[in-house]
């Protein structure tokens, strides 16, 4: 790129040309950049971004013919503590690696295929590790800290990353954690962080005690298959934003969030769940079966409701009678057998009434091909109908009249969208679409498909 008459990059100021390489933010193609031009070489210095991926890194020492930590090269934890004290005060937001970036804590198969030194220390999240990087001029200047841990090295050895973050990063907005088992002895309170993301974690604070206390601005929380959880209660009041995957089954389950608009839960059985969040505006639930004690007082806002489950016989009642639902989206798990939904069901009738009552409503592809089962059954469908838009999947191959009393409680001008399945025959989509826009001209039509 340098040339006689000068590098193009030197009229460019340093800190855009530090922003643009924090947008590259890779930490092996930020140091390609710098052999390329001697503004980026300077820019490199103020790169506000940096993101280190123990793959990626294993993988050019090879192909590069590097030793490993027996020779010149640093072991990984080493490597990302040489770089935060190089970038320094400039540095805002840090991202490791050591799981490949994948879903899930095994799926880091790359260290099998030959690619990774064993004398190389990846637990990511122990205290020597953090403090490489934590205890720098970085540490209390980062704003964004995301680190992936290697779960084999991981998952039997207690980790010290929430204290020593807690001590060092300040200033700490937004952190998320993976594939750890956390301790939580000597965190400390953390008024400025306002977004935390636990993912396959397992943590020492069985009831969120801890959390609670050190967390108290949290706007955002995502808890994803985090174990070792008791008597699980949130206690945030200025939360706004909820995910909570709940990987085993804890006794109960309490989220006293005045502040909290959305909340998405998936737990299996809980034998206690409290919901005191009266700002709640849309609920994401998915579970198999509610308890025998819910306590759900605080849903006098909700207005968009979306349920995975068979037990419609004790959530309608709970989330959706006597409720103002606008927006309402069914479906059933995976699990569910043909004919499940009508023995969950008793009365037919009442659920379409149920349907009625609601502004909005899209039936899931499981949930539109039992329905279709049960509305043979239904008697009654003449009664007031709030109901303006409506999505529905239609399986393979089924008769159109067995779908009259569905679209019967549509009110006039109801906008109504019909997804064949992609091995419908055109012939049976032809006479489906002809006899519904013939007994129901009042109704909007839309037709798709899906598989």
């Amino acid at each position: 790129m340098s040339s006689a008459a000068g590098d193009p990059l030197d009229a460019l100021p340093v800190a855009v040309l530090a922003d643009v390489l924090g947008r590259v933010a890779d930490a092996g193609d930020v140091a390609a950049c710098r052999l390329a031009s001697r503004a980026l070489l300077a820019a490199s210095y103020q790169c506000p971004r940096v993101r280190l991926c123990a793959a990626d890194r294993a993988r050019r020492r090879r192909r590069e013919g590097r030793p490993g930590v027996g020779g010149w090269s640093p072991a990984f934890p080493a490597s990302v503590g040489n770089l935060a004290s190089l970038l320094g005060p400039h540095l805002r937001s840090l991202a490791l690696d050591a799981a490949e970036g994948q879903g899930r804590p095994d799926d880091a198969m790359w260290v099998e295929e030959g690619e990774f030194d064993e004398a190389d220390d990846l637990h990511l999240t122990s205290g020597e590790a953090v403090a490489a990087w934590a205890a720098t001029a970085a540490g209390p200047v980062l704003r964004e800290v995301e680190i992936a841990d290697f779960w084999p090295q991981a998952c039997w050895r207690k980790a010290e990353a929430l204290p020593l973050i807690s001590h060092y990063c300040l200033s700490l907005v937004k952190l998320g954690l993976k594939n750890s088992w956390l301790s939580v002895d000597g965190l400390k309170k953390m008024p400025n962080l306002t977004h935390l993301t636990l993912e396959f974690i397992r943590l020492d604070d069985e009831n969120l005690d801890k959390m609670n206390e050190c967390f108290p601005c949290l706007h955002t929380l995502n808890l994803i298959g985090v174990g070792g959880l008791k008597d699980p209660k949130i206690h945030l009041p200025q939360l706004k934003t909820c995910r909570w995957e709940v990987s085993n089954i804890p006794q109960s389950l309490a989220v006293h969030a005045p502040s909290l608009v959305f909340l998405e839960l998936k737990c299996v059985r809980p034998d206690r769940l409290i919901l005191d969040t009266p700002s709640l505006s849309t609920v994401k639930l998915t579970i198999d079966k509610l308890g025998a004690t819910v306590q759900v007082d605080g849903l006098v806002s909700l207005r968009n409701l979306h349920v995975e489950s068979m037990d419609l016989n004790s959530l309608i009642p709970v989330f959706i009678d006597n409720q103002a639902i606008c927006t309402l989206e069914l479906e059933l798990p995976e699990s569910a057998h043909q004919y499940d939904l009508l023995q969950e069901v008793n009365n037919p009738d009442y659920l379409l009434r149920m349907l009625a009552s609601i502004s909005d409503v899209k039936l899931g592809r499981r949930f539109s091909c039992e329905l279709i089962s049960c509305l043979a059954l239904c008697r009654e469908s003449e009664f007031r109908s709030s109901l303006k838009k409506l999505l529905i999947h239609i399986p393979p191959s089924d008769s159109t009249f067995k779908l009259l009393p569905l679209f019967q409680i549509c009110a006039p001008f109801c906008e109504v969208t019909v997804l064949f399945h992609a091995d419908s025959a055109d012939d049976t989509r032809r006479v489906a679409i002809s006899a519904w826009t013939a007994s129901f001209p009042e109704i909007r039509w839309q037709w798709g498909t899906w598989k």
